[in-house]
């Protein structure tokens, strides 16, 4: 076998990125995170779904990113972005009201995002979607689950909370601060994210972002969508972001072209939308490895990952 100096010096920095001495407790945690939140889900009925990697469709996201697209049987898929197109088809299923997912995601970041810190272009996150359910059903159900997930990793896992963090994780109450995009840029201007995170002293949701196609707008205020992040203290930023889902065909058609999405590549989807079969749903998605640098109080969000996944690096392996 090959000694380290007998390397690139490329490969030398995958392995040592490989090796780490703190890696076994990250992932500890991180696998913590998942068991937890299975428990959980379990607990409430939730219905268990394994994720799909490519599809005709995926979300198209709301800023750019290079398209994961390939050609089988004379058919164009895409890896998948996110399955929130699917969670919603799904629940054209008369008796599945609830599901989850603990989805992997690929998301060609630009290089502008190599060297933000929360930024991989491959991820995983729990994805989540309700039947029926509104906003503040979804938002008082994550914070419940955030709070049964810390509890249990303070539970499993405590000495490795304190060695990273040098205390166990304040277990959040429901009812966390509410703010939406638009006071917050007035009060801290562009840099919002970054510094109204700073100033929090836990975790609080933004609502109301103008982005993809598929957010609810508030039919009561036009012009304002009943969407909503978790934003983590500390100036960790976003790391989880969902909302009400549009489900009438011509309100989703005027959404794709007020947003600039294409709707010939949506054909199939519309089609059952305009059958009227899209369901009223609402969800979220939370990020495991955004999560997990939280928690770990890791600098960059690569750390939380035994392979390099940083936008634009040089990956070996």
């Amino acid at each position: 076998m090959e000694t380290t100096a007998q390397i690139s010096s490329l490969i030398g920095k995958a392995l040592k990125h490989l090796q780490r001495d703190e890696l076994p407790a990250i992932l500890k945690i991180q696998g913590g995170i998942i068991r937890a939140v299975h428990e959980f889900m379990e607990s409430k009925g939730v219905i268990h779904v394994n994720p799909i990697i490519t599809s005709p469709v995926t979300d198209p996201l709301s800023h750019d990113v290079t398209e994961a697209d390939f050609l089988y049987a004379d058919q164009k898929f895409s890896l998948m972005k996110s399955m929130i197109l699917h969670k919603q088809l799904l629940l054209t299923h008369p008796h599945i009201d609830s599901i989850y997912i603990v989805s992997p995601n690929v998301r060609l970041e630009g290089p502008e995002r190599k060297e933000t810190g929360r930024h991989l272009f491959e991820f995983t996150q729990v994805d989540y979607e309700f039947k029926g359910k509104t906003m503040d059903f979804v938002i008082k159900f994550t914070e419940e689950m955030v709070a049964y997930i810390f509890s249990q990793l303070n539970s499993r896992y405590g000495d490795l909370i304190i060695h990273f963090r040098g205390e166990l994780l304040k277990v959040p109450e429901t009812g966390w601060p509410r703010y939406s995009t638009h006071e917050l840029i007035k009060k801290f201007g562009d840099k919002w994210e970054k510094e109204s995170s700073l100033a929090a002293d836990g975790p609080y949701w933004v609502t109301d972002h103008d982005r993809e196609f598929y957010d609810r707008e508030d039919e009561k205020n036009k012009g304002h969508f009943l969407n909503y992040d978790i934003m983590w203290p500390e100036g960790y930023t976003e790391g989880l972001s969902g909302a009400e889902r549009e489900d009438e065909y011509q309100q989703i058609v005027y959404r794709m072209k007020r947003s600039g999405t294409d709707p010939d590549g949506y054909k199939q989807y519309l089609e059952v939308a305009e059958a009227g079969l899209i369901p009223k749903t609402a969800g979220a998605g939370i990020g495991v490895e955004r999560l997990t640098r939280y928690i770990t109080r890791r600098k960059d969000i690569n750390e939380v990952s035994p392979f390099s996944r940083k936008p634009y690096d040089t990956i070996p392996f």
